[in-house]
């Protein structure tokens, strides 16, 4: 299955997507990138056709000469428009770095996820891949990882956990959808 990645930032998850195409069975032909970021050298250092681009018509038409069957947003910090959600309705997955439905919606991603997190006192966090709809992190849940909060997390600490197992479970998860 020939999927694209969505990115803005480090491109540490799209490391992970890219290192485990081979074992789970999809390939990577596209990386979106919304703005200059790392996430776009490692594209290209892996030989991945990139587009640089915040026009939606734009991305669409991209994705279409590219024979993109599914879309994966990876650190992707923009909203995407309702039209474009439906157009691609449940072929857009998107990794959040909680157990949803805690700690979604709009301004919850990143570090302000598990600030929040840890804040609240909360005894468990995690990871959540869901299909993308028009309500940020709204979307139906597919997968969800546990990741303990330890008495003494730091955000910091609590986000390094989470993100190597969201570098698990969304290769797992775009592996198994390939399949069906």
């Amino acid at each position: 299955m020939k999927i694209a990645v969505f990115a803005s930032g480090t491109g540490t998850t799209l490391q992970a997507l890219i290192d485990n195409q081979v074992y789970y069975d999809y390939q990577i032909s596209l990386v979106v990138v919304n703005r200059v970021c790392q996430a776009r050298e490692r594209a290209e250092d892996s030989g991945i056709s990139t587009l640089l681009s915040k026009d939606w018509m734009q991305i669409d038409q991209v994705l279409a000469e590219h024979q993109i069957q599914m879309i994966v947003l990876a650190g992707f910090l923009a909203i995407i428009p309702q039209w474009f959600c439906e157009k691609w309705d449940k072929k857009i997955i998107n990794i959040h770095p909680s157990l949803l439905p805690k700690f979604g919606g709009k301004g919850m991603y990143g570090m302000h996820v598990h600030k929040a997190v840890v804040s609240a006192g909360e005894q468990q966090s995690g990871c959540t891949v869901h299909y993308v709809s028009a309500e940020v992190d709204g979307g139906s849940i597919i997968a969800q990882s546990v990741v303990p909060v330890m008495q003494d997390d730091t955000p910091d600490s609590l986000a390094q956990r989470v993100q190597q197992t969201e570098k698990k479970l969304l290769p797992q998860v775009i592996g198994d959808l390939c399949k069906h």
